[in-house]
Formats: C-alpha cells, structure tokens, sequence
C-alpha cells in the first residue's frame, strides 16, 4: 500500500499515511483536526551501503514479503472488527 506525506496545518507535524492512491486522508492522526492535512510531494530515493552485498532483487523480495507480511496482519485486524 503507498504511503504518502502530508502536513497538518493545524499542528504542523508531518504524517506519513497508508492508503490507496483513489482514496485521501481526512483528518490529523495527531491532533485530529478533520481536513486540515495537505499533501506533500514526495522524492523516491534508495541509498545504496556500500558494504551491502544484496543485489538489487533480493531488496525487493525483501520488500515484497514485508508488505505481504503488512497485509496480512491488516486482513486480521480487519475481520477482527467486524
């Protein structure tokens, strides 16, 4: 699921949100002040540690498997609220 910035211009604290790229964040999980959240542009960068000896593959797979590991765990969560 993308994460995406926003800032608060209530409180001015900057929340990193999960939701899907149709839907939009509505209130601050800081101060919960409702639309008061603007989205921020946000820069994709990857730094690369020079003593890693991952090739750029395993990096994903790794990536893949958390965000699977994420889902599941939000699934649950999920059918537990019902």
């Amino acid at each position: 699921m993308p994460r995406y910035e926003y800032s608060c211009d209530v409180c001015s604290k900057d929340v990193i949100i999960q939701h899907l790229s149709n839907e939009t964040a509505d209130s601050c999980p800081e101060c919960h002040a409702a639309q008061s959240l603007t989205r921020k542009i946000s820069v994709f960068s990857t730094r690369r540690n020079s003593s890693s000896k991952k090739k750029v593959g395993e990096v994903t797979e790794e990536f893949i498997n958390s965000a699977r590991e994420d889902l599941k765990k939000e699934k649950k969560n999920l059918e537990g609220n019902r």
